[in-house]
């Protein structure tokens, strides 16, 4: 697409970030702004924001947004402020008119910046450190049209915003085939904040080009957030072909917990494919039915035959794993107790079969 289109016809790819953005804002909105712990105010950023509309009519990321938002309205004691930030002038004005024509409740609050997002995101976040009494919880969507405007977010303090959740969309596809390009240096030097990009050049294929790239932003993006995880799109037919990623960073294990939340609950979007591929030697797929076996070598490889506590692999799987704590753990700590795969010492009264606080276990 060239920038200089006011409308452009959606993509498959763009559909299946949409539906992950969507299933996560579901899971994040009621728990931040609502409730009794419910902050004073939720801030939402999307820094590529786009007119709001595809040329068939489909809803962009902005609208994706409010929509979610507007679901849980009723619920929510947050004041939620939405900021999206375009740089194309016409653009601006095609998402004025479409957020017009919603019917916003007074507790949420719109602000279109027109402007480039390399000037005007690092301006926003230094100002909303002073506009809040306290740090707000703040969930970033920064998808850009080229990759050398990632920086401009990395460099923020957003990322040290206590309740910060942020998803990137990164092209490592396409950065891997125009590593040798001249032109490209410049913009693999600011993103990967040096030249170690140039390990992918000794690469023996592209796909290994791909994974030292994919790593390389992986770590940079561990300096600034604690946990981070990538999800690859993938066209479900052929797997490894012309895939896409998304790299969620927070700081918070509650936000981890609800995107890993979301991505088991996505279906394949569009002929889209969604896997974990925060480790290259360990990618899963996000099923309908997981793989609870992966999971049970996962936590074999991690405690070999050592006692281990129900606390312990609950962090382990977390935090280490693309599985879920609260969803795939226990049945398959269950299923390997059933075929004498795992020894469980459980408290005085805890019935067969239970994980509850306290439990000890060790693989046989």
């Amino acid at each position: 697409m060239a920038k200089k289109d006011t409308l452009w016809p959606m993509t498959r790819p763009t559909q299946a970030k949409h539906t992950i953005l969507r299933k996560y804002l579901d899971a994040w909105l009621p728990i931040l702004g609502a409730g009794r712990h419910a902050h004073e105010h939720v801030v939402l950023i999307d820094g590529f924001a786009g007119p709001g509309r595809y040329t068939a009519g489909e809803p962009g990321s902005p609208l994706i947004m409010l929509e979610a938002c507007l679901e849980h309205s009723a619920m929510l004691d947050a004041i939620a402020h939405f900021f999206f930030i375009e740089e194309h002038h016409e653009r601006c004005e095609h998402l004025r008119k479409e957020i017009a024509d919603l019917t916003l409740p007074s507790r949420v609050v719109v602000e279109i910046i027109e402007g480039s997002f390399a000037d005007e995101f690092p301006d926003l976040i230094e100002r909303l450190g002073t506009q809040f009494a306290r740090p707000s919880p703040t969930f970033a969507f920064i998808d850009p049209f080229g990759a050398e405007e990632i920086p401009a977010a990395l460099s923020t303090p957003l990322l040290r915003i206590p309740r910060c959740e942020v998803l990137v969309y990164f092209p490592v596809g396409f950065l891997a085939r125009f590593t040798e390009r001249q032109e490209f240096r410049p913009i693999l030097d600011g993103l990967y904040g040096g030249d170690q990009w140039k390990r992918a050049l000794a690469a023996p294929d592209f796909e290994t080009k791909k994974r030292v790239l994919h790593d390389l932003f992986l770590g940079e993006l561990q300096t600034h957030v604690h946990w981070v995880r990538s999800f690859e799109i993938t066209p479900a037919a052929k797997v490894g072909g012309n895939t896409y990623y998304l790299f969620f960073g927070t700081g918070s294990q509650m936000g981890l917990r609800r995107m890993k939340d979301a991505m088991w609950k996505v279906d394949p979007e569009a002929g889209q494919a969604f896997r974990d591929s925060t480790l290259a030697d360990h990618p899963v797929l996000f099923e309908q039915e997981a793989d609870l076996a992966r999971l049970q070598d996962m936590l074999r490889e991690e405690f070999v035959s050592r006692w281990f506590t129900i606390e312990q692999a609950e962090q382990f799987t977390l935090l280490e794993t693309a599985f879920r704590d609260n969803g795939h753990l226990k049945p398959g700590l269950k299923a390997a107790e059933a075929v004498g795969a795992l020894e469980v010492r459980r408290l005085a009264g805890k019935r067969a079969g239970s994980f509850t606080a306290g439990a000890r276990m060790r693989f046989t």
